[in-house]
């Protein structure tokens, strides 16, 4: 008999697109963070640097996306048990992304009394997403009992 709480292992083809799509949307707010800590935003109109940003993020997304869905037989094919590193792989550009979010608000001159309101939404937002995709996806579990 087939235990029904096993965990669902899923191919390295949805674990990739789930990496892949996570790091197209944190990528503008992630080079927002290296221009805010490097003051090149000093040197350059912020508002021309976001749209080309953003048109470089989506040639990357529709090249990335072609890719992959060509690369979607052989990656279908590959199984891991446990997707650990690249669990942490999201946690970090997540956090980046994160930041770069509260960078991207700053840049369209927002009110920073605000700031630390919009981190502590976006903060929980993004751990309950975290924790979701960890549970589901990566078969990471870090709140169960061993």
């Amino acid at each position: 008999m087939i235990n029904k709480k096993r965990p669902t292992i899923y191919s390295r083809y949805e674990i990739t697109s789930i990496l892949y799509f996570a790091t197209m949307v944190m990528f503008l707010p992630i080079v927002l963070v290296f221009t805010y800590i490097f003051d090149i935003e000093l040197s350059l109109d912020v508002n021309k640097f976001i749209f080309i940003t953003s048109m470089i993020n989506l040639a990357f997304l529709i090249l990335g996306g072609v890719g992959l869905y060509l690369r979607k037989n052989n990656l279908k094919r590959q199984v891991k048990a446990s997707y650990l590193n690249e669990f942490v792989y999201l946690v970090v550009i997540s956090m980046f992304g994160l930041l770069g979010f509260v960078v991207f608000y700053d840049y369209m001159n927002g009110d920073r009394a605000y700031i630390a309101n919009i981190l502590v939404v976006l903060f929980a937002a993004l751990l309950y997403a975290l924790i979701f995709l960890g549970r589901k996806f990566f078969n990471f579990d870090y709140m169960k009992k061993k």
